[in-house]
């Protein structure tokens, strides 16, 4: 995992009169609130997620000389990740750890959220040879990298080129709408300079945005001009999905709603550059798109059968087809249930590697249609605690395991 590790703080509004229905806190004064801290950070919380489901996990990450960042490594130093890529910044760099703050409404809903992570852009990261380096000292070769979007454009730039050099896949966690855009972004030169990358050769092989993120990931795609490619333009043209009779189709696997708000098309669209995406959709659940090659079982499964969006008309190339599959939430939590809303897409995302490297391990097909569903029951785990991944998703270890 390389991404990031901050200190979270979270404030949830409690009026003095339990009584009252007032659920927002007043602007421009102080408010009543229950404020609780706790070791975060995007990378933090799905290395945690994906230990405790099973896998063996190193964190890269970076954290200041300063008393947050002994508090984090304090964590780090008891939770059995693996922390030998993580940097401390001299105090002469006048660094400062990440930290989060968090302010919820009533119902815990986030209202407003504050963070300083700039020490994910510091210069000493900027380098390629840093990237290639902490890759080849690794003792053995990741089966997966997972990236986050608190890294600035040229550093997840270097960090994409390293993994495609070390042939190592890489997930990616967008994080905000402002930095998902930051793996197409034009700056982004391992991407936009390389117009064949496309899947099976894409750079990233796997993404985690809400529809919110999905939107910014395909505007910042659409301006870098990686939808005029040919190699894009192919591979979207072997999906043998025609502009007549798609919209049927897509409403058919996700509903017109989704279909209304153009979710399934900016996937498609994404697909060739990004050949798994799992949007998260809230209280929708999530919607499960892959690009299957053209040996994958799934095109001739009948159980697969009724999520089979499209098979290629073509012969020859590398693609076989299209699944598409909406999973409704695992669970509907009632409002008082809710404790915490952070970290829950953290923990979903740290589920599926584990499950995906179940998988590698056990030298068997990697199924995301089966390790989805549980994934998103982890997350319901985390949405009822106030950790930032709740411990409970340990028990998600022998179900991942019998899946395989």
């Amino acid at each position: 995992m390389i991404g990031a590790l901050a200190a979270d703080t979270s404030c949830d509004y409690s009026p003095f009169d339990a009584t009252t229905t007032e659920v927002l806190p007043t602007l421009h004064t102080s408010n009543p609130a229950a404020i609780s801290q706790s070791a975060g950070g995007v990378g933090r919380n799905v290395a945690t997620a994906a230990q405790y489901a099973g896998a063996q996990v190193s964190l890269a990450s970076v954290v200041a000389d300063d008393l947050a960042g002994k508090t984090l490594i304090r964590d780090l130093a008891s939770s059995g990740i693996d922390t030998k890529s993580l940097r401390v910044l001299d105090p002469a760099t006048r660094a400062r750890t990440a930290q989060y703050v968090a302010v919820n409404d009533r119902n815990k809903d986030l209202m407003l959220a504050m963070g300083d992570f700039s020490i994910f852009s510091h210069p000493e990261f900027e380098e390629p040879e840093y990237w290639s380096n902490l890759l080849a000292s690794q003792k053995s070769k990741p089966k997966w990298i997972v990236i986050d979007g608190n890294w600035s454009t040229s550093i997840i730039s270097n960090i994409l080129l390293a993994a495609k050099t070390s042939e190592v896949p890489v997930a990616f966690e967008p994080v905000s709408s402002v930095k998902a855009a930051r793996l197409f972004d034009k700056t982004n030169t391992a991407v936009t300079k390389d117009s064949t990358a496309v899947a099976p050769h894409s750079f990233v092989s796997l993404a985690t945005p809400n529809e919110i993120e999905l939107a910014s990931m395909h505007k910042a795609a659409q301006e870098s001009q990686l939808f005029e490619s040919e190699a894009w333009w192919q591979t979207v043209d072997s999906f043998s999905l025609s502009s007549a009779g798609s919209r049927d189709k897509f409403v058919m696997m996700g509903g017109a709603q989704l279909v209304d708000k153009g979710i399934p098309q900016q996937v498609i669209r994404l697909l060739p550059l990004v050949p798994n995406l799992i949007t998260k959709l809230g209280a929708q659940g999530s919607l499960l798109t892959m690009l299957l090659l053209r040996d994958d079982p799934r095109l001739t499964n009948p159980e697969s059968a009724p999520y089979i969006l499209s098979r290629t008309k073509y012969e020859t190339g590398p693609v076989g087809g299209v699944y598409m599959r909406l999973f409704p939430p695992a669970e509907v939590v009632g409002q008082n249930d809710i404790v915490s809303v952070n970290g829950v897409g953290d923990t979903m995302l740290g589920v599926v590697m584990a499950g995906m490297i179940a998988a590698i391990n056990a030298n068997q097909q990697v199924k995301l249609e089966e390790i989805v569903p549980l994934a998103q029951r982890a997350a319901v785990l985390t949405l009822k605690s106030r950790e930032s991944v709740s411990t409970s998703v340990a028990g998600m270890k022998t179900l991942l395991a019998i899946k395989q």
